[in-house]
């Protein structure tokens, strides 16, 4: 399932090189409504991935496979809100989690949440999918991921209010 058509999320993969090819035939007006459109999907997702992080920081430590979950689900949604807004890109389909280091090096201190970002994927699927796993087997503890997401939300928020995007 996805989203209801119609949406302007779905009248291209770029929403970015979708602006650029409608400029010939909008006015300013219209142009400026397309982006507003864009720009409440950014901070709609921005905000699904702060309902994630803020549910999985009020879960009790016992349930760690549901909070590294969330906290992975917090980030990965604040990660496309910033890929939407900075390079157009939207998209549902799966393999869009290999891409959860995707950041741009314009980004705070991207170069190290890359690589965290991928090791909070990978926590996620052992906490997911890994009936074997104990919260022993997580790369970070509870309370570094609660940290690192924490953090990463505040630089996301600062980067796209930066960016003219009112959260």
């Amino acid at each position: 399932m996805g989203l209801k058509s119609p949406h302007i999320l779905l009248a291209a993969s770029n929403t970015l090189q979708m602006l650029e090819n409608i400029k010939q035939i909008l006015n300013q007006d219209a142009l400026n409504a397309v982006q507003v459109e864009i720009d409440k999907n950014v901070i709609e997702l921005f905000s699904l991935g702060e309902a994630h992080y803020l549910f999985a920081k009020q879960t009790d430590k016992r349930y760690w496979r549901q909070r590294i979950s969330r906290f992975y689900y917090g980030v990965y949604n604040i990660r496309r809100s910033i890929q939407l807004h900075f390079s157009g890109v939207y998209t549902t389909d799966i393999s869009d989690h290999k891409k959860i280091d995707v950041l741009p090096d314009q980004f705070p201190n991207a170069s190290q949440y890359r690589q965290r970002l991928k090791d909070l994927r990978e926590d996620r699927n052992l906490a997911d999918y890994d009936h074997t796993a104990s919260e022993n087997d997580l790369l970070f503890t509870q309370d570094k991921w609660e940290f690192l997401v924490s953090a990463f939300l505040a630089d996301a928020r600062d980067f796209l209010k930066g960016r003219g995007i009112t959260l």
